[in-house]
């Protein structure tokens, strides 16, 4: 049954790839149009076109997925403390930084920057920004606890938590932390335009389409070697439209194209597939609030029966990786050494019918006190192997004789069915490294989640990881934590997540950064 159910999940991708891997000029032709090069229209220079597979409605930085795209993409705004690929924090606008109590961090910043406007970079334009984005974006106070930001030079920011923390220059790397200028707003408050400080400062936003563009600012406080002197992003939720202008010569980069397109996209003489490691996972959470779940053996059964192997290298065609443990191994505080619950058919069905599940009536599913054995899995279509894991799934539980449902429905919507609670599992997938620190992600999704998972012992861990200034110490808290956290099996991750591009060859200078939230396009990616 299983080699069955996977046969038709590689068929499906099979004729997807077919239907969207038409020739770009066979494309040309039926369009009808001319295909935009990447000179830039003004004649100055070239012109990088980027797909940013999400929709943008605005430019305000207090709005997660704009301020994602002015910093990561567009190449806008920059934030006070930078994390590179190894996740180590280095300083960007800010210079320095200490903890001078336990409620206080005082930064120190650069004073040879300015604003896209012209206006000095200085500590009153950081109080503004950070205190108006606390304000706007409901989520900041509860990734860095800042309380309120105190001017004690010009170039000297003192920030204020209300919790002790040793995380807040991670926190400060966050791209919702991206400093603009007052100028951005008029005078009535309304945000009308990013005033940053990155190479390239905003040019045009189209709120209909969702297409920003930026251009080069000449007065940029470091030296930058491209010839690119404008970036064209178009907000293109659609994987395979992103897949397919690609194909055509309409983009330069496009990430997270369909899995089934990467064999049509590797034989096209223009374009290069490129696949790397991320921070970021598929995890699966347990609705904790049933009954069902709360048997520690029927949940380690679930997960000894769905192959992990085969969904990295079947389902998910090599993109992304066989998890050994909740993290990425190159994350320098991820435990490998615990229980990964290898996948184990027999094993599974033993554990099922200690649990009172077996199939008294012979009819291919267990029941138990004469109700069948049901699952609802739940996901979402935004992150490309979320729907090819669910369906797979679906295959793997019917091995073990349980009838499962599969509903794949959009962010929000997903996340109200969470709230309802009218599911059994949902498949999430999240950037481990969101604000780069060991305790984030178990903080965000472990210690703080909505599926009734509660551990003392592990939450205790995790608020001594935020504590300690100790990286050490930190790394070992981390590492107990997520031990525990892998053995109670309450959340679990089938599948670490693979980043995959379609780039043009026309594109040089590229380089993937495992830390960022999506994908940062470094200033330094040229055009041949």
């Amino acid at each position: 049954m299983k080699a069955k159910f996977l046969s038709i999940i590689l068929a499906s991708l099979l004729v997807l790839g077919i239907a969207a891997g038409c020739s770009p000029k066979e494309e040309a032709e039926l369009d009808g149009e001319t295909v935009e090069t990447s000179a830039d229209t003004d004649g100055n220079g070239k012109t990088l076109r980027i797909a940013f597979p999400d929709t943008l409605t605005t430019v305000d930085v207090a709005d997660v997925t704009a301020s994602t795209m002015l910093k990561e993409v567009g190449g806008v705004v920059e934030t006070l403390v930078y994390a590179d690929a190894d996740f180590n924090l280095t300083p960007l606008l800010a210079t320095e930084w200490e903890m001078t109590g336990d409620y206080t961090w005082v930064f120190k910043l650069r004073d040879d920057v300015t604003f896209h406007d012209g206006t000095k970079f200085n500590a009153d334009a950081v109080k503004w920004c950070i205190e108006r984005s606390l304000v706007n974006n409901s989520a900041l106070k509860g990734s860095t606890f800042i309380e309120s930001v105190d001017v004690i030079d010009d170039y000297t920011v003192q920030f204020n938590t209300f919790e002790k923390t040793t995380d807040l220059p991670a926190a400060l790397s966050y791209v919702g932390t991206g400093i603009v200028a007052p100028s951005s707003v008029d005078e009535n408050g309304n945000f009308v335009k990013a005033v940053g400080t990155g190479y390239f400062m905003q040019d045009k936003f189209d709120e209909t389409s969702g297409t920003f563009e930026s251009v080069v600012y000449d007065g940029y406080w470091r030296d930058v070697d491209t010839s690119v002197t404008r970036r064209v992003v178009k907000s293109m939720t659609d994987a395979s439209a992103r897949s397919l202008a690609v194909q055509n010569g309409e983009l330069d980069i496009a990430a997270d194209v369909p899995f089934s397109d990467l064999e049509t996209l590797s034989n096209l003489e223009n374009v290069t597939v490129s696949k790397f490691n991320t921070a970021r996972t598929y995890f699966y959470e347990f609705n904790m609030n049933e009954e069902l779940f709360q048997d520690e053996r029927v949940r380690k059964a679930l997960i000894h029966a769905i192959n992990k192997e085969e969904i990295v290298n079947d389902v998910l065609l090599g993109v992304g990786g066989v998890p050994n443990g909740i993290l990425m191994d190159d994350m320098p505080w991820a435990n490998t050494d615990v229980d990964t619950y290898d996948y184990d058919v027999e094993k599974a069905k033993d554990l099922l019918s200690e649990a009172g599940y077996k199939d008294t009536d012979n009819d291919g599913f267990i029941d138990k006190n004469g109700e069948k054995l049901t699952i609802k899995l739940l996901s979402f279509p935004k992150r490309p192997g979320c729907p090819l894991i669910v369906q797979a799934t679906q295959g793997y539980f019917a091995n073990i004789g349980i009838d499962t449902s599969v509903e794949i429905v959009d962010w929000s919507a997903m996340n109200e069915i969470i709230a309802d609670g009218d599911y059994d599992m949902v498949l999430n997938s999240a950037a481990t490294a969101y604000i780069p620190t060991p305790a984030y992600y178990l903080e965000e999704y472990y210690c703080t989640n909505d599926t009734g998972y509660v551990n003392e012992e592990l939450n205790a861990l995790v608020d001594k990881c935020q504590a300690t200034a100790d990286m050490e110490e930190k790394y070992e808290y981390s590492r107990q934590a997520q031990a525990i956290a892998q053995q109670d099996a309450c959340v679990f991750t089938p599948a670490l997540y693979g980043a995959v591009f379609a780039i043009s060859n026309d594109v040089v200078n590229f380089e993937y950064n495992a830390a960022a939230h999506d994908f940062i396009v470094p200033y330094e990616t040229d055009l041949k």
